[in-house]
């Protein structure tokens, strides 16, 4: 293999990677994002269950009425 040639493949190599490196970064990218929306998500559901889990504390689920022993 001459000079040229080894250079030439070497040069391919090399933009393959590159190539291969940006479809990496994407896809890093693309679920970094995922991530900050799944956070996003798991906060407002946190939020919510501690609302209802605070509404519901004050009773046990029953009625509070007067019965008439009349």
């Amino acid at each position: 293999m001459t000079t040229k040639e080894h250079l030439s493949k070497h040069d391919r190599e090399i933009a393959a990677i590159r190539t291969l490196l940006k479809a990496g970064m994407s896809l890093l990218n693309r679920n970094q994002q995922q991530i900050s929306q799944l956070i996003a998500a798991q906060k407002r559901t946190e939020a919510a269950l501690k609302a209802f889990i605070e509404s519901r504390q004050a009773s046990n689920g029953h009625s509070r009425r007067k019965i008439n022993l009349q």
